[in-house]
């Protein structure tokens, strides 16, 4: 599944040559099966084999050999009747394992569960490094294997499409398919899989014109239409019939508990309570801290989940803790679990909470809540209508809530937990000694299973020694009465157990106002190696002080509090340790999290400039993972909340340092509100402490975030505030910066004078302070002045200035930027040959980038340069590519501009239907943008052509 690799406990087989490469490859194709020489004859020179052939495979064998025993693998390679055989057991292959992932995955999908579907086919795909055998050279029947697994692939992309499509995947699986068709534009089912993700995403225009594609690439390869059911969809899409699309069903309940015990007659009345058929209902389960609230409501969300065919969502709303959700966010993240793109998300809580209910109107959804405060936090996420229903948690008497109160266990429950976790066989030999354990646990879930896990640990404890251990007064916290004794007292025990390093990370750990946390946190907290501090943490998940939250999508192992143990944890940590040194450790592990996070951002595309945070050398040599936008994904949350808890404890230079490096991973995943929250805090404790460069910068971070959500005048208005502080402080690059973001916008509003003023002395600033890529992105900027004034000389100069620059940087995206003014400065000229070739290389360079929105600017323009001479194949062709960029819910004004362009495309082509669908969402998206001259122009254009308007 891509080179050729053979390793044992990460000791790889040293390289070897292309023969003996295809040996080893012909013997693992047919792993356990004796191959002939003539066999490895022909997969290693095909039909035209050396006199020495034999030979040489004897001496390729014997180097193979001798390469595997190198690392370990000896006796693997056996001879077998005139042959060899290579001993390998089928779940050592990359290519067995792929295949048995790919039919759990069909088999989850043809259950209907294609949330289960999507997540086995993504983990199999792990297996494919590259194309099948590609630095292999085959020969004969093994190059026939290649072309088999190649096809393997092919046919597995299609069912992984298909798993999408069931889980409602549209906006992520639409460019992917894209790209999938122009690497095998003969395969048929690629092209039908978008044309249908483009039909349920609404996007019919775009559908009928992948249709028109395919036709073209057919009829030009094989001379012939596209087969049955793909002609069978068009004419669907055609006759306008709404989309059968499957919507996302979301299971995102926890794993139920293995040793749940207990609650016979309140799991009974919670599963009446949320089956009855007659109407919606919220039943609440109740009790204190660490009564397995939590446990019951999961192991019941279990029981009933075949009622709810719309799926079951989960959601921890941190009531317990200092910072419980907001309703907003909670919303967004359900609207992201029902399938609606973050671009889709309305602004304010009210329209959220409309939407949220539309999307429960036609489901039967288990809605779980855990961890309530109260029922205003839970108000908004109730369903409007029968059919769903909702299972709440909470410290609290939830007024409007059918409520199940919950109190400990019962004794002989409790020791029926002990058993399930320590072993039935020793509370049986000592039934006095467990029940007084369940006893000085106050019978408490939670304080039962980290007693029982420490016996667990402990084979030569006998239970009897335990409740003497519990029974001794002298170890408890006798002062920690209240409400919380038994839990504080089994808690204070446990604690007392460990060692005074894991008893340190425990208590700085609780510190952290954070979801979940990875290992290398504990490092910095401690200021320990990163293998130290896994052994601690794991040390303190096996006596369950912290629990193991499983593996994020960067490959780091994270780990959560339970919000007693946390709450534990704090106390211990204000009693033992002075605010000096709890405050250190704070700035440790929030200096940690900033490093990282600034080394990653400098791995993303920027798709707007900025004063970039420099790093400095890093606070470990641990290295991120490969790809820093996963790294990001997976810390997101926890990175939020390092903003908010540093800010709260007046830590303003990190938070505002760590708000700006997260802009960058906002941008490329929409998350606005985030930008937003994160900026509007820290800027506020930047006015409070007079931290003017912090200020400055994340005034330009608001006014980016205002410039892309079409907020002229307030994006004028931050980077305004910004250029005056950068100015009073003296900072040559950030007032060049505002310079700059100031003049984009005025050249957005055509004020091509003062555009011009802002450039102008931006480049200036940017040549005074040696920074040759800002002084390029200004003479760019400054070439659009020109030209829209006419002045085609002096824009050349300016372009050819910038582009030079860029070049000599090495800057893709720069020499993008540059070549796409170019493109525009030709097509000025009316030069149609220079205007295709710079804009051709620009989409090349976007694409190289990573810049997917630039990039269908690019095609775009060059779509219309196309349909401008008359050549409407090609820029129908090129308008398809340009959208596929674009997901279903982006409502930006460069999708407006493309769908406008592609109505006209499509009406000269006479695809007349396709032509009024472009022009009528173009129209609704310009309305939507306030933008009434564009506005009038799709509708005259309607208008004019004589062109149906669609049923809106």
């Amino acid at each position: 599944m891509g080179p050729l690799r053979v390793t044992n406990a990460g000791r790889p087989v040293k390289s070897a040559g292309p023969r003996q490469r295809a040996l080893l490859a012909a013997l693992l194709v047919r792993t356990n099966q004796p191959v002939g020489l003539s066999g490895l004859v022909e997969a290693m020179w095909g039909e035209c084999p050396p006199n020495s052939a034999i030979a040489n495979v004897h001496t390729y064998v014997s180097r193979l050999r001798r390469d595997l025993a190198g690392i370990g693998l000896r006796d693997l390679l056996v001879t077998d009747n005139g042959g060899y055989r290579l001993l390998v057991e089928p779940d050592q292959l990359d290519s067995h394992r792929f295949q048995t992932s790919a039919d759990e995955a069909r088999t989850a999908l043809a259950a209907g569960d294609s949330v289960k579907a999507v997540a086995v086919w993504e983990d199999a795909w792990t297996a494919w490094r590259g194309d099948p055998l590609e630095d292999v050279p085959c020969a004969g029947w093994l190059e026939a294997e290649q072309v088999r697994l190649e096809q393997t692939a092919a046919a597995a992309r299609e069912d992984f499409a298909d798993a999408r499509l069931a889980a409602g995947q549209y906006s992520t699986l639409i460019p992917e398919l894209a790209a999938l068709v122009r690497q095998l534009p003969l395969r048929e089912g690629l092209w039908q899989r978008l044309m249908l993700a483009q039909h349920r995403a609404g996007r019919r225009a775009e559908a009928l014109e992948t249709y028109h594609a395919l036709c073209g690439v057919l009829v030009e390869a094989l001379g012939v239409e596209p087969c049955g059911p793909v002609q069978e969809l068009h004419q669907v899409i055609l006759s306008g019939e709404p989309p059968e699309a499957e919507g996302v069903r979301p299971m995102q309940l926890p794993p139920d508990i293995d040793d749940f015990t207990g609650r016979e007659a309140e799991t009974a009345e919670l599963r009446d309570l949320l089956t009855r058929p007659s109407r919606s209902v919220v039943a609440a389960v109740t009790g204190k801290a660490g009564v397995g609230k939590t446990a019951l409501a999961i192991r019941v969300a279990h029981e009933v989940g075949e009622h709810f065919a719309g799926g079951q969502v989960y959601v921890r709303l941190g009531g317990a803790g200092s910072s419980p959700q907001e309703p907003a966010t909670v919303l967004t993240n359900l609207l992201v679990a029902f399938g609606v793109h973050p671009h889709a998300v309305p602004e304010d809580v009210e329209s959220r909470a409309a939407l949220y209910r539309s999307q429960l109107a036609a489901r039967q959804v288990l809605i779980v809540l855990d961890d309530v405060t109260s029922m205003a936090q839970v108000r908004p996420l109730l369903p409007g209508s029968a059919g769903s229903a909702v299972l709440v948690t909470s410290r609290v008497q939830l007024v409007g809530a059918r409520t199940v109160r919950l109190d400990v266990l019962g004794a002989e429950d409790s020791v029926r937990l002990l058993s399930s976790i320590a072993g039935p066989a020793r509370m049986t030999a000592e039934p006095a000694a467990a029940a007084a354990v369940a006893r000085y646990c106050g019978n408490l879930p939670l304080a039962l299973r980290i007693a029982a896990s420490r016996l667990a640990r402990r084979g030569q404890w006998t239970v009897g020694r335990l409740a003497d251990r519990l029974a001794d007064e002298g170890t408890r916290l006798n002062e920690l009465r209240i409400d919380d004794l038994e839990a504080r007292t089994s808690l204070a025990w446990s604690y007392e157990g460990l060692d005074e390093v894991q008893q340190r990370a425990f208590r700085l750990l609780g510190l952290l106002e954070v979801p979940d946390f990875p290992a290398w946190v504990v490092a910095a907290l401690l200021e320990v190696d990163l293998p130290a501090a896994e052994d601690i943490v794991d040390s303190l998940a096996d006596v369950h002080l912290v629990e193991l939250a499983g593996t994020d999508p960067a490959g780091q192992g994270r780990y959560r509090f339970h919000d007693l143990l946390r709450v534990f944890a704090r106390e211990r940590a204000n009693a033992v340790d002075s605010p000096d040194d709890r405050t250190a450790a704070l700035r440790r592990a929030f200096g940690a999290w900033l490093d990282r996070a600034v080394r990653a951002e400098a791995g993303l595309p920027c798709r707007f400039l900025k004063v970039r945070l420099t790093s400095g050398p890093p606070a470990t040599a641990e290295k991120l993972p490969a790809d820093p936008l996963v790294w990001l994904d997976a810390e997101r949350d926890a990175l939020v909340a390092v903003v908010e808890q540093a800010l709260a404890l007046e830590m303003t230079a990190p938070a505002c340092d760590l708000a700006c490096a997260l802009t960058t991973l906002f941008d490329l995943r929409s998350h606005y509100d985030l930008w937003r929250h994160t900026h509007e805090l820290a800027l506020a404790a930047a006015v409070a402490t007079g931290a003017r460069r912090s200020r400055a910068i994340l005034h330009q971070g608001l006014g980016a975030l205002a410039f892309y959500r079409d907020r002229y005048g307030e994006a004028s208005e931050h980077f305004a505030q910004a250029q005056g502080i950068f100015a009073e402080i003296g900072e040559i690059r950030g007032h060049a910066y505002s310079n700059l973001g100031l003049g984009s916008v005025h050249l957005y509003h055509g004020k091509h004078d003062e555009a011009a003023a802002e450039l102008g002395q931006a480049r200036a600033g940017f040549a005074r302070c040696a920074d040759a890529s800002g002084e390029a992105f200004a003479l760019q900027a400054l070439s659009i002045v020109h030209r829209n004034r006419g002045n085609l000389e002096q824009a050349a100069k300016c372009l050819d200035r910038a582009l030079t620059t860029f070049r000599g940087l090495g800057s893709r995206y720069g020499q993008a930027c540059a070549l796409f003014s170019l493109g525009l400065h030709h097509q000025a000229r009316g030069d149609r040959e220079s205007t295709e070739r710079a804009l051709v290389e620009a989409v090349d360079l976007f694409r190289a980038a990573s810049c997917p929105r630039d990039e269908a600017l690019a095609l775009h323009v060059l779509a219309a340069t196309c349909a401008a001479h008359g050549d409407a194949d090609r820029a129908s062709k090129l308008m398809s590519q340009s959208l596929t960029v674009f997901s279903p819910e982006d409502e930006s004004v460069g999708k407006a501009c493309s769908l406008y362009s592609l109505g006209w495309v499509a009406h000269r082509n006479q695809r007349l239907d396709e032509a009024a669908a472009c022009f009528d969402e173009a129209s609704r998206l310009f309305e939507r943008l306030s933008m009434p001259l564009h506005n009038a122009r799709a509708l005259s254009a309607l208008n004019d052509l004589g062109l149906s308007l669609p049923v809106r």
